[in-house]
């Protein structure tokens, strides 16, 4: 957002203010996402490019302000919206002052994403808006994908001005992400392998992601033992910070994955195990594993989807009728005017989740508008309230778009 009047966008995770030098030579430029400038006296290194031109603006003052050096290269730590579709400014940053363009580089999968991106462009649009709460009239994804120039498979190595560059593959929140690191300076730049908040692994609305895989980069990192660490998002971390959040990250991915694993092979199905996992309170109240953003509702949801099918145990839940019929049979049978009832009983017990289940057999259940109206009204009332008590912004936002459909939906009636 612009300075002044307006308001700071909520993105839902934590921000790093401004510029932080975290050696002479290394720079960390704040916002949604993080940029990692690294200058050396051959050319400069940015590690991700953030989201939106103040961003790229605020990284080429970075750069300029310290050296007149160009920038040499330019790595994406993953191939997300808000870490590699921002190097516009930076080209013409080059072309304006008659620097060669920068190389990008990049893991090998960032190009499969991109063409997958190109395929489900409207479905990327359109879970998109939802997860970040962007109107209709916003573009979400930019038409143009700024391709890498140099791939890699596992890792790779490059050396500029006195400092090695070494890249590793991971995957985590991504399949394609790489973590950089600079052993002159003990100094990694991950990406969002750390971000400040619970890991992102079961995003409701998104493909599958890695949690063994993440917990493994994070050790990884951990085993270089570095001295300052780039997250993807929010503030820096120093010191003996860095091997506490990498690994009790890790910790907490693999605990939740065992018990995930324990469950399964004990024959539950996907509502106990939602019902049985709990987190020890030593992981649960870490500042860095806070659920808002992701969630350890969705991480079960996505460690149970990468490891079963989606059976849900019910046979009945087999070969299901359409949930519109069998909306209809629970009215005809209880009526619409009891239904409500019972739902305005629940939320005032605080039973919020059960008073929707009963709301939406009213609104698909019924051909009469003004009971389907204040079911719909009463809808919007509910997932508001529900909304604001989640911390998980993810959550937060599919609850409120929700609500939005529920109300746009009654006025048409």
């Amino acid at each position: 957002m612009t300075q002044g009047s307006k308001k700071r966008r909520d993105w839902g995770l934590p921000m790093a203010e401004g510029e932080e030098e975290c050696t002479p030579d290394i720079i960390n430029v704040g916002g949604f996402g993080n940029s990692g400038v690294v200058i050396t006296e051959e050319g400069v290194v940015v590690v991700d490019a953030g989201i939106g031109s103040g961003t790229g603006r605020r990284i080429i003052r970075a750069i300029r302000e310290r050296t007149k050096a160009p920038v040499h290269t330019i790595i994406y730590t993953h191939g997300h919206f808000d870490h590699a579709y921002n190097v516009g400014p930076l080209f013409e940053d080059a072309k304006v002052k008659g620097h060669p363009r920068p190389r990008v580089i990049a893991h090998q999968a960032v190009l499969k994403r991109f063409e997958r991106y190109k395929k489900l462009f409207g479905h990327h649009e359109h879970i998109n808006r939802i997860e970040y709460d962007i109107a209709k009239e916003v573009e979400v994804l930019p038409p143009e994908f700024y391709y890498p120039d140099l791939t890699y498979a596992d890792a790779m190595m490059f050396k500029l001005g006195g400092l090695t560059f070494e890249l590793y593959h991971a995957m985590g929140e991504t399949d394609d992400a790489t973590w950089v690191w600079i052993p002159e300076r003990k100094a990694a730049i991950v990406g969002d392998l750390i971000v400040w908040s619970c890991p992102n692994i079961g995003n409701p609305l998104k493909v599958q992601r890695y949690e063994l895989e993440w917990a493994e980069a994070l050790e990884r990192i951990a085993g270089k033992a570095p001295e300052i660490l780039l997250p993807g998002h929010g503030p820096v971390v120093r010191g003996k910070l860095v091997q506490e959040i990498c690994l009790n990250t890790a910790k907490f991915l693999r605990y939740m994955h065992d018990e995930v694993i324990r469950l399964l092979n004990e024959g539950c199905w996907i509502e106990e195990i939602l019902d049985r996992v709990s987190l020890p309170q030593d992981l649960a109240n870490k500042p860095y594993l806070a659920p808002i953003y992701g969630c350890p509702t969705f991480i079960i949801h996505g460690i149970q989807r990468r490891y079963a099918g989606w059976f849900s145990g019910n046979p009945t839940n087999l070969f299901p009728s359409k949930s519109a019929e069998i909306a209809t049979e629970v009215v005809r049978a209880g009526g619409a005017e009891k239904l409500l009832e019972r739902s305005r009983e629940l939320r005032k017990q605080g039973k919020i989740q059960l008073a929707l289940h009963l709301v939406d057999f009213v609104i698909e259940g019924t051909q009469d508008n003004q009971s389907r109206k204040e079911a719909l009204l009463l809808k919007a009332e509910l997932l508001e309230a529900k909304a604001s008590a989640e911390r998980s912004y993810i959550a937060r936002n599919i609850l409120r778009h929700g609500a939005k459909a529920a109300r746009e939906e009654s006025s048409r009636l």
